[in-house]
């Protein structure tokens, strides 16, 4: 019995999670805004600009921190937040977090090393720092440090598999051309991608209740 409620636990925050997920962004499209236009604080969107600012959101206790940007040359988003653990001697990025223009994620990613200046990390330590990701919501706008925290755990085993297609893509690259360092090379920004749906998350989960 103490497996079945277990298991019925974690669903309950699974619901719990995804349902939050939702209702935030619901209700900051009646608001007519979004996460992105909390990220910016009403600064115009500008292309490779960091917003909120270059030090983004940061939380000294936990050392996570987030930002938002936006490239020219992807019609098909808004933009990404970058999420990435601070040590004092390294930075290990975490997972990028797609925005479609109306407000809702559209896929998760990982980066080459080159991309954010982190160095690199098993997928093992890495998996493990995007299990204990949390940013105190006193250290930006509530609902926008809300977001980033609930797409960690809504997406977490998403999460997960993007660090070891990571490793294998590295790995394969290094293959295809070894005479380059796969970590340093130009030609290979992204280095692992997932679409995701919040909506059709939320349905698949009510589904196994």
């Amino acid at each position: 019995m103490g497996g079945l409620q277990s298991h019925d636990d974690r669903l309950d925050q699974a619901l719990t999670d995804v349902a939050g997920l939702v209702r935030l962004i619901e209700a900051l499209a009646r608001e007519g805004t979004t996460v992105m236009d909390l990220a910016r604080a009403g600064a115009p969107p500008e292309p490779w600009r960091l917003y909120p600012g270059e030090a983004g959101i940061f939380d000294r206790r936990t050392r996570y921190q987030f930002y938002y940007h936006a490239h020219d040359d992807r019609p098909l988003e808004d933009g990404h937040f970058h999420t990435v653990r601070l040590f004092h001697d390294r930075t290990v990025h975490l997972v990028g977090i797609s925005m479609a223009q109306d407000g809702w994620p559209q896929a998760l990613f990982t980066v080459n090393h080159w991309v954010a200046g982190d160095v690199p990390e098993s997928a093992a330590q890495v998996k493990a720092y995007a299990r204990r990701f949390r940013i105190d919501e006193s250290r930006g706008p509530a609902p926008l440090v809300r977001f980033v925290n609930l797409v960690f755990r809504v997406f977490a085993a998403e999460i997960e598999r993007l660090q070891d297609e990571k490793i294998a893509a590295l790995a394969a690259h290094r293959l295809r051309h070894p005479g380059r360092d796969p970590f340093e090379d130009r030609s290979l920004e992204i280095a692992s991608w997932i679409d995701v749906d919040v909506r059709r998350r939320l349905a698949s989960t009510l589904a196994l209740r």
